[in-house]
């Protein structure tokens, strides 16, 4: 059976893959620290929060869990709406996933999710972004983690402190 990586989950086993998600990319050195937090809201889980990386890249996280069924841990839950931003402390946005604009579904685009990528040195965003991805194919945190690290061994030699952690909660 193939399971559905955005597919209703416990959101004790949800939480769980976050927690295991996050540990794996500070035990490689590239995530120091971050802030996120889950919060309960009427019908629904939000997490939110910073991480830092290598390269003084933050990763901003907003999410919406919606509860199907239960509570607490054995909550049954799905994600509703999610952005991970990625930028460069000092410098603009490198990319974001998401599926919160104000216009969700863009022209061309069969669902709401898809990237935006910018010139991180100008803020430009790049031609012909945003880009649509797709509910089949659209990212976990992981898959953006994995991105942004890969992002910053391609291009660390052009990153004004490439081995330090940005400080969290700064604008």
């Amino acid at each position: 059976m193939v399971r559905n990586r955005h597919g209703e989950n416990r959101f004790r086993s949800y939480r769980q893959i976050h927690e295991t998600v996050l540990s794996k990319f500070k035990s490689c050195d590239f995530v120091d620290t971050d802030t996120l937090e889950f919060n309960s809201l009427p019908y629904g889980i939000r997490l939110s929060g910073e991480i830092a990386c290598l390269g003084e890249i933050v990763i901003t996280v907003d999410k919406f869990l919606t509860i199907l069924s239960g509570c607490d841990d054995e909550a049954l839950v799905k994600t509703k709406w999610y952005s991970y931003n990625a930028s460069v402390r000092g410098w603009h946005n490198i990319i974001r996933f998401d599926n919160q604009d104000d216009d969700f579904k863009r022209p061309g685009h069969l669902d709401e999710h898809h990237q935006h990528v910018f010139d991180w040195r100008t803020g430009e965003e790049k031609p012909g972004s945003p880009y649509w991805v797709g509910e089949e194919n659209w990212g976990t945190l992981g898959d953006f983690l994995q991105l942004m690290q890969d992002w910053y061994w391609q291009n660390c030699s052009s990153l004004s402190n490439p081995d330090k952690y940005p400080n969290l909660g700064l604008r």
